[in-house]
C-alpha cells in the first residue's frame, strides 16, 4: 500500500481512504521487497493504496530497481492516469487494474469521478493497453452489472471484469451497503444474456471473472480461497506494518509485525485449514466457491467458521445457469 491518501472516498472504502494521510518511503519498501524476495519463484507485488498514483514517484522508483526481479500489478481508480505514465507503467510489463462500478450515475453514487475512469479507458483503448476492472458490488451497483457490461463493451481495452462482493470492513462497516441475495440472484442471468450479447460482436471477448472460475475449476476439488488462504500473502501498510490480507489492514486481530520484525505464524491466520463451516465442506460445488473470502466471512460473521451467505448466492447462482442444477 504505497499509501494512504485517496483523491476520492468511496463509500465502502476498506481502507477508510482519505485526501491526507501517509506515503510510504524508499526505505519501508525495499525493506519489504527484500523480504519477499525470500519467497520461492517469482513473487506479484501489487502497488495499492489509497490511489497508488498520489505516490508516482515511489513507484517509478521501484520499477526501475526492481522491475525484473518481480512481477507488478497496480490498482487505482484511473484519475491521474496520463500517457506518459500509462507508457512507462507499460514498458516495465505492469499488469493494469482499474476501480469501476458501474455506468456513471450509478459509480458517481458510489465512488465518483466517472469522467476519470471512463478518460482512463480511453488512453488504455488509445495505446492497446488490457486492463482488468474491478466492480465492488453493493446494493447501489449490483442491478446495474448489466448495463455495465454493455458499457464495457465499446471499451477492448477492459478483459476481464472482476465482481468484489462488499465487505464489512472500513466505512462499509459502518453502513448497510450489502445486496440482498434477491438482487443477486436476479442479476445474474441478465448478466450472462448481456455477456452473450456484447461477445457475439466483439474481439477480445469480454469475460468476467466469476464466469471463467466458475467454467474452469472442478467443482469437487477445494484448493484454498487465494494466496492468503494458504499463508502466501503479505500485505504492507505505507508505515511498514504488516497483514495478511489487504481487506484487513489496520486490523489488530490480524496483525503480522512489521517488515523490520515480520510475525510469519500471523501472516498464515487466514490458512482455511482450520476447516470451513460443515455445510460448505458437504456442497457440491464447493471446488468452485473454495469456501468463500475468508476476510469477508471475518467482517459479516466475526468468525471464518461460516459461510459468506451472499458469495454462497452469486456462486449457486452461476453455478446453476452456466452448468445446469445443482446434485
Amino acid at each position: 500500500m504505497v499509501t494512504n491518501r485517496c483523491n476520492l472516498a468511496c463509500s465502502y472504502c476498506y481502507a477508510q481512504a482519505k485526501g491526507r494521510g501517509m506515503d510510504m518511503t524508499g526505505d519501508i519498501a525495499g525493506q519489504a521487497l527484500r523480504l519477499l524476495d525470500r519467497a520461492p519463484g517469482r513473487t506479484l507485488v501489487e502497488l495499492a493504496g489509497g490511489e497508488p498514483l498520489l505516490n508516482f514517484e515511489l513507484i517509478r522508483f521501484l520499477l526501475k530497481k526492481y522491475g525484473g526481479r518481480f512481477r507488478f500489478a497496480l490498482q487505482t481508480n484511473g484519475l491521474l492516469l496520463d500517457a506518459p505514465k500509462l507508457d512507462f507503467l507499460v514498458e516495465h510489463g505492469v499488469g493494469m487494474g482499474l476501480s469501476l462500478d458501474g455506468p456513471p450515475g450509478v459509480n458517481d453514487r458510489t465512488r465518483g469521478s466517472s469522467g476519470g475512469a471512463l478518460r482512463a479507458l480511453e488512453l488504455a483503448d488509445r495505446q492497446g493497453v488490457g486492463v482488468n476492472l474491478t466492480v465492488v458490488l453493493s446494493r447501489h451497483n449490483v442491478e446495474s452489472i448489466p448495463e455495465l457490461i454493455l458499457l464495457c463493451a465499446r471499451y477492448r481495452a477492459v478483459r476481464v471484469i472482476n465482481l468484489d462482493l462488499i465487505r464489512a470492513l472500513g466505512r462499509a462497516g459502518e453502513t448497510e451497503l450489502q445486496p440482498t441475495a434477491g438482487q443477486i440472484a436476479a442479476m445474474v442471468p441478465v448478466m450472462l444474456t448481456a455477456l452473450a450479447f456484447v461477445n457475439q460482436r466483439r474481439f477480445p471477448p469480454l469475460k468476467v471473472r466469476e464466469v471463467e472460475q466458475t467454467l474452469g475449476r472442478d467443482p469437487g476439488e477445494y484448493q484454498p480461497y487465494c494466496l492468503a488462504a494458504r499463508g502466501r500473502a503479505a500485505v504492507v501498510s505505507p508505515g511498514g506494518e504488516m497483514h495478511p490480507c489487504a481487506c484487513l489492514a489496520g486490523s489488530g486481530d490480524f496483525a503480522a509485525g512489521t517488515v523490520w520484525e515480520p510475525d510469519t505464524k500471523a501472516l498464515a491466520s487466514l490458512d482455511d485449514s482450520q476447516g470451513l463451516d460443515p455445510v460448505c465442506l458437504d456442497c457440491p460445488i464447493l471446488g468452485v466457491c473454495r469456501g468463500g473470502c475468508p476476510s469477508r466471512r471475518v467482517s459479516f460473521n466475526a468468525t471464518r467458521a461460516q459461510r459468506a451467505e451472499l458469495e454462497c448466492v452469486l456462486r449457486r447462482t452461476l453455478y446453476s445457469e452456466l452448468v445446469g442444477p445443482m446434485a
